[in-house]
């Protein structure tokens, strides 16, 4: 058991920045998890992920995450895929998404939300305990990633070549942004799961 510091040590610690700060918290941190084909998609060109079905056994890491998660963040496009193929509230986990286009929500857990980025993330932090869940797709996961705004970096690869889809990095011109490897895990269906964080 660690011992609570002195006052003294306490005034000598220096201050720490934002982007620290915010690394450093249990949580409120932002976590991007999904899966990707070995050439960076995030699924077919449809939307569809069936092509994740063979890799069942990599699902055996969700529990574990999920229990940190108190909220989640997902584009129109991911939202739209989830609904048409059942999965309307989310089974009520606190969920935004981020949208241009107005629609009724199925139930109160569901919150559409088209303003800034880095607002929306300070209203999650206020009203939800745990981690946020970044859910994509490609699109969102850009903006948060040029906003700064990912804490933790989960992909799974899955060993699969796609040869087209939805890609997780679209393609565009990006400041170098360099991350901390903190864990591997792989399954034998031959997926690699690597989670990475943010440097403070």
């Amino acid at each position: 058991m660690s011992r609570k510091p002195s006052a003294s040590a306490v005034k000598r610690r220096p201050k720490k920045g934002p982007s620290t700060r915010r690394a450093s918290k249990s949580s409120g941190r932002v976590h991007l998890y999904v899966g990707i084909s070995l050439d960076g998609y995030l699924a077919a060109p449809d939307g569809g992920v069936d092509w994740l079905n063979p890799y069942a056994d990599a699902h055996a890491g969700y529990g574990a995450f999920i229990k940190t998660i108190g909220s989640s963040i997902m584009g129109r496009a991911t939202y739209d895929y989830a609904v048409s193929h059942g999965y309307a509230d989310f089974g009520g986990l606190p969920s935004y998404v981020v949208t241009h286009r107005p629609f009724t929500p199925p139930s109160a857990s569901t919150i559409p939300y088209s303003g800034d980025l880095r607002e929306l993330i300070r209203l999650m932090r206020e009203r939800h305990p745990k981690d946020i869940w970044l859910m994509g797709g490609g699109q969102l996961t850009k903006a948060f990633q040029d906003a700064d705004l990912i804490d933790i970096w989960s992909i799974a690869f899955i060993p699969t070549l796609l040869g087209k889809g939805l890609p997780m990095f679209p393609p565009r011109e990006f400041a170098e942004q360099r991350l901390r490897l903190v864990k591997t895990r792989t399954y034998a269906s031959g997926v690699v799961e690597l989670r990475y964080e943010r440097r403070s």
